[in-house]
């Protein structure tokens, strides 16, 4: 079972977190696609054209490059990096799509099935991944809320700016939590 955070990011504070994710020792971005089975290191988070990038990007501790597995995607001639075997932390970026902003996350898995045995990835790799996560809960505000008619709480976790749509109440969250529907 992979270990992960979910949040909305809004587009204004994509700069802020994009430096939170620096600030991280030996980290790197890579891209969603890759036109060799070599890893395509990135400056940035930033989104600026999801169509042709893609929503995701992984973070890499520089040490592990070498460890990355990759498989071909005949029908559109990439590569893409095999992310349950390979030790990355990806990092789905939250899009914004008319007036919806679609949830974000950071996920791993810290272990993974290889001919039927049960993989465990490297120790300092998945230490790294759960502190990073456990960093970016702090990072984000918390918000909690209850669906009508339902006596469980849930909690998000938002941006600054997504977290000033909600309590200004020019944004409503969908109806299963993953978006953020603007007013």
């Amino acid at each position: 079972m992979g270990r992960q955070i979910n949040f909305f990011l809004h587009p204004d504070d994509q700069n802020d977190f994009n430096s939170f994710l620096k600030s991280f020792d030996d980290i790197c971005f890579l891209s969603y696609y890759h036109k060799t089975e070599n890893p395509t290191i990135i400056d940035d988070t930033l989104i600026r054209d999801h169509i042709k990038e893609g929503s995701r990007v992984h973070l890499i501790r520089k040490q592990d490059l070498k460890d990355i597995r990759f498989h071909f995607i005949e029908k559109f001639n990439c590569w893409l990096i095999d992310n349950n075997s390979s030790p990355v932390l990806d990092f789905d970026r939250c899009i914004t799509w008319e007036n919806y902003l679609h949830r974000g996350r950071l996920y791993f898995q810290p272990k993974f099935v290889d001919n039927l045995q049960w993989i465990e990835k490297n120790a300092d790799f998945v230490k790294w991944s759960d502190f990073i996560i456990s960093k970016t809960r702090r990072y984000f505000k918390k918000f909690k809320y209850k669906y009508e008619g339902s006596s469980y709480e849930y909690n998000a976790y938002l941006s600054e700016k997504a977290m000033s749509l909600l309590t200004d109440k020019k944004a409503a969250l969908g109806l299963n939590g993953d978006s953020l529907t603007v007013n």
